[in-house]
C-alpha cells in the first residue's frame, strides 16, 4: 500500500485516504472477498465451512465513504494482525497498512485452502532471472533450494530444480506490473510476491510464484536499507504453492506481512503444513555424539571442555569459526541406496553473542544443501535443516556449522553441542 494515508489523525480526513484504505482491505480479503489463488482457473475452491463462508461473504461499501461496512472490515483486519481492535486508523494500524507483504489474502491462523498436490517429488523451474547483475541465476539457485528445504525438512515433499523446458511443476518467474495472471504488481514496496495454489485450482498457473521485479532483492543478512531478503519471501510463496493460506500468528512464515528476514519455520507453519501433508517420522537416524566436534579455527577459541558426550566451548570476543561432524553413514542397505532427507542438530548458545549463522550438510566434499544467515541462539535441541530434493547420498555425510561470537561475558559467548545426526531414506 502507498503511503499516501495521513497520520495526523485518527481517521481518514478526505474520501481520498478512505478509497485508499477500501483498496486494502479490498485486494486482502475484508471487503468484496476474492481468493485469487484460485484464478483464472476454471475450477471452483472447496465449499468452505459455515464460518469462514460468513468471512468471505461480499460486503457491500459505499466508495470513498467510512460507512459501517468498511469499519467493520478494518476491524476484522486489525483483529487479523493482532492489532486494537478500534475501527480507527491508529499509529499502529497504519504502521501495518504500510508493510511490505504478500499479495494474497488473509484468512487466519495456520489456514489450509484445500487442494495438495498427489505426489511427494514435486520439480520446480526458472521461466526468468531478476534482471539485478548482483543476483546471478547460481545465487537464486541457492536462495530458493534454501526455501524449499525448509519445507522438505517437515513433509514427505521433495523439490528437485529442473529445465523451464521439462515442465516443471512450481513456475518462478521475476515480472513487473501487469504480468497477464489477473494480479498485477504495483512496483516497488506493497505487494512484494504472490503464488497460486496446488492443482486443478489456477488452471496452468497452479503451484507457480512470482516476484516483483521492481524490488530489490538480496540474499545478504543484514539486507541493508529498502532490499527485500528473497529466501524469506520465497519460503513464504511456497507454502502458499503447497496449499497453506495466511496466518494471524504474528512470528510465523505464513504472516502476510514482511517484517525482515525469517529464515526458519515457525511452529504455527509446521502445525500447517502437516495438516495438509500429514506428520513426518524419523524414519533412520543416525548420530554422533558432541565430543566428536572438530574445530576449524582451535586458535579462535578461549576455551573447549569435552563432559561426557558433549562438548561446551567459548569463543573468543568478535570471532567467527566452523565446526564440523563426519556422521557414519550407511550409504547402501538391502541393496538400496539411501536419500537425505535433513540434518539434525542438538545445541544450545546462551546469549545471543553466540550466533549460528549457516548450517551445510555435504556428501563426501558435494555440499547438498546450505542454510545461510540463519541467525539461531538459545535452545535448539532437535533443530531440524532439509535437503530440498532429498538426494541419494554415495559418499557420507558431513555437518558443518558457522558461528559468530561478538562481545560480552565468557559465559555470553558460551555453545553446547550435544549431537548432532541426520535421517536417511529409502
Amino acid at each position: 500500500m502507498k503511503k499516501s494515508i495521513k497520520k495526523d489523525d485518527f481517521i481518514p480526513k478526505s474520501s481520498k485516504d478512505v478509497k485508499v484504505l477500501q483498496k486494502h482491505l479490498g485486494l486482502f480479503g475484508y471487503l468484496n472477498y476474492e481468493d485469487r489463488g484460485f484464478d483464472p482457473g476454471n475450477e471452483m475452491p472447496p465449499e468452505p465451512d459455515d464460518k469462514e463462508a460468513d468471512a468471505m461473504e461480499s460486503i457491500s461499501i459505499k466508495e470513498g465513504d467510512l460507512d459501517d461496512n468498511t469499519v467493520q472490515a478494518l476491524k476484522k483486519y486489525q483483529d487479523f494482525h493482532g492489532l486494537e481492535c478500534s475501527g480507527k486508523l491508529d499509529v499502529n494500524t497504519l504502521a501495518e497498512l504500510e508493510k511490505k507483504r504478500c499479495g494474497m489474502p488473509d484468512l487466519g491462523e495456520y489456514s489450509t485452502q484445500g487442494n495438495k498436490w498427489n505426489k511427494t517429488e514435486l520439480t520446480y523451474g526458472f521461466q526468468n532471472y531478476t534482471s539485478d547483475n548482483s543476483l546471478t541465476p547460481a545465487k537464486i539457485h541457492a536462495a530458493i533450494a534454501q526455501a524449499f528445504a525448509l519445507w522438505a525438512a517437515e513433509t514427505s515433499l521433495s523439490f528437485r530444480r529442473v529445465n523451464f523446458s521439462s515442465n516443471p511443476d512450481i513456475r518462478i518467474r521475476f515480472v513487473s506490473g501487469n504480468h497477464e495472471d489477473g494480479s498485477p504488481f504495483d512496483g516497488n514496496s506493497g505487494v512484494l510476491a504472490h503464488a497460486f495454489y496446488p492443482p486443478p485450482n489456477s488452471g496452468a498457473l497452479a503451484g507457480d510464484a512470482h516476484f516483483d521485479e521492481a524490488e530489490t532483492w538480496t540474499l545478504n543478512i543484514p539486507t541493508g536499507t529498502g532490499k527485500i531478503d528473497l529466501v524469506t519471501v520465497a519460503a513464504h510463496e511456497f507454502g502458499h504453492s503447497l496449499g497453506l493460506r495466511h496466518s494471524n500468528v504474528s512470528g510465523s512464515l505464513m504472516f502476510p506481512s514482511y517484517s525482515g528476514p525469517s529464515r526458519v519455520l515457525h511452529a504455527d507453519d509446521k502445525a500447517g503444513i502437516r495438516s495438509i501433508y500429514g506428520g513426518y517420522s524419523i524414519a533412520h537416524a543416525q548420530w554422533i555424539h558432541g565430543t566428536s566436534i572438530q574445530i576449524e579455527y582451535p586458535e579462535r577459541l578461549e576455551r573447549i571442555t569435552r563432559a561426557g558426550f558433549y562438548t561446551y566451548l567459548y569463543g573468543k570476543p568478535n570471532t567467527k569459526n566452523w565446526f564440523h561432524f563426519a556422521i557414519p553413514t550407511p550409504v547402501i542397505v538391502d541393496s538400496k541406496r539411501l536419500k537425505i532427507v535433513c540434518a539434525i542438530l542438538r545445541f544450545r548458545t546462551f546469549s545471543s553473542n553466540a550466533i549460528v549463522k549457516h548450517i551445510h550438510i555435504y556428501d563426501g566434499y558435494t555440499k547438498i544443501a546450505a542454510h545461510n544467515n540463519i541467525n539461531l541462539t538459545g535452545n535448539n535441541w532437535f533443530a531440524k535443516y532439509g535437503v530440498a530434493h532429498k538426494p541419494s547420498i554415495y559418499w557420507g555425510l558431513g555437518i558443518s556449522i558457522g558461528v559468530e561470537f561478538k562481545g560480552g561475558t565468557a559465559k555470553n559467548r558460551r555453545m553446547d553441542f550435544v549431537s548432532a545426526g541426520c535421517d536417511l531414506i529409502k
